[in-house]
């Protein structure tokens, strides 16, 4: 009686296991685990992250700026050799008096210049709206970018514009009223006037930036190609964001230099007279071109002191001194894969034996992913041309040398990231 129950318990068990194997295979033929992505083109950058730190050929204005100090020049601005930098006023009263004569000239040379277009035999409105379209597409854009020290100059040539095309238009305005009335103000201007204005000049041509941080003679611009690690990491742990808005400065020369600290790996990936591309997302969005002039490291398993060289110049680089940095090497353009999605298969193909001109098989292990066709699982080689740590790039080039099959993935396969028994030519 037990052993009669006993083989009853095992053919159950037995049962149970062919038939959960069978459902198993039956759900995984018309429900199977399998995840795929969409394989689309992308642009990557083969970026080094670091801190970085500027040295320029910049040079602080020494002049005696005691009293009220006027700067003729916006940040960036070039200014030429004995160029006028600065009026110092011996008080704020001439200051605004000077103020007040400078913007009653501009206004009278452009009521002078309107009186000039109304002399004209032929008015064309259908050319001043578009002039005016832009000026006030300029004036939004300005707003957009903080540009505020530029609005005046936007509001003088949009109103200029708007007299011109009440001109055009028939209307008549008399500005010789008015011309007469700012005359007889800028006369009664110019008798309270002091004579005693400094004028301060620029003593070499360069650009100009209206505050200095305090760095200025950190490091000397002509040894910036002999910096050492332990003198970068100094540079950049000593600064601290400064600003003077009292004082101000030249920078003399075009060319300024970038200095950063590069563990191995990432030195590895440059060499001198390198050209990168400089991205500074804390400053400024545009990417600028720059070229590797010094690695100085102590040996080559060594940390690396990293210089380098650019031209590129505007208000806000000016005025960076240590920020972050991503040094771009190269771009990569390809398929976008999963790591999750790569494999390795044997492959066989036939060749042409170059000795005895007969067929032979040639196998090889290549790497590659699965792709969905239909119901049907295909393996497909890819040619790996940029790895990071959760993907691949792949070139989808099947006329590509590398490739040992001859055939790879193109745009829009649906690439299988996750699944089971995998194989070519699999039913799902």
């Amino acid at each position: 009686m037990i052993r009669k129950s006993v083989r009853r318990f095992i053919y159950f068990i037995l049962s149970g296991v062919i038939i959960g194997y069978a459902l198993y295979h039956l759900w995984m033929a018309f429900w199977p685990n399998i995840k795929t992505e969409t394989a689309h083109m992308v642009n990557v950058y083969d970026n080094i992250d670091a801190q970085a730190y500027v040295v320029r050929n910049e040079n602080t204005i020494d002049d005696d700026l005691y009293g009220f100090v006027n700067f003729n020049l916006t940040d960036a601005e070039k200014i030429e050799k004995n160029g006028v930098i600065a009026l110092v006023y011996p008080s704020e009263k001439e200051a605004v008096i000077d103020k007040k004569i400078n913007f009653i000239k501009r206004e009278l040379n452009r009521l002078e210049d309107l009186k000039k277009f109304g002399l004209g035999l032929s008015f064309n409105p259908a050319s001043i709206d578009p002039r005016a379209y832009l000026e006030i597409n300029d004036f939004i854009k300005n707003i957009n970018d903080f540009e505020f020290n530029k609005l005046k100059k936007n509001r003088d040539n949009l109103l200029c514009l708007i007299n011109e095309r009440q001109i055009s238009a028939g209307q008549n305005l008399n500005m010789d009223e008015k011309i007469s009335q700012l005359n007889n103000e800028l006369y009664k201007l110019n008798l309270q006037k002091n004579k005693n204005i400094k004028k301060v000049l620029a003593k070499d041509s360069g650009y100009f930036v209206g505050h200095t941080d305090g760095y200025e003679n950190s490091f000397s611009y002509n040894d910036i190609l002999n910096i050492k690690v332990d003198q970068v990491d100094s540079l950049i742990k000593s600064y601290s964001a400064n600003c003077n808005n009292n004082s101000a400065k030249l920078v003399t020369d075009s060319k300024w230099f970038v200095a950063c600290n590069l563990e191995r790996n990432d030195v590895l990936k440059l060499n001198l007279d390198q050209y990168v591309e400089l991205f500074i997302p804390l400053v400024s969005a545009n990417k600028i071109k720059a070229r590797v002039v010094a690695i100085n490291q102590q040996d080559k398993n060594s940390v690396a002191a990293v210089v380098l060289e650019c031209d590129y110049i505007d208000e806000e680089i000016l005025c960076m001194r240590s920020e972050p940095i991503k040094i771009g090497i190269a771009e990569y353009s390809g398929i976008s894969i999963s790591k999750d999605a790569i494999h390795e298969k044997l492959l066989t193909r036939n060749v042409i034996d170059n000795e005895t001109g007969k067929e032979k098989n040639e196998e090889k292990n290549v790497t590659g992913v699965y792709v969905r066709h239909g119901r049907q699982m295909a393996f497909r080689e890819i040619n790996i041309v940029f790895s990071d740590e959760d993907y691949v790039i792949c070139n989808p080039d099947e006329n590509n040398a590398n490739l040992f099959s001859g055939r790879t993935i193109k745009e829009y396969d649906e690439i299988v990231v996750k699944g089971r028994d995998l194989y070519d030519g699999k039913f799902i």
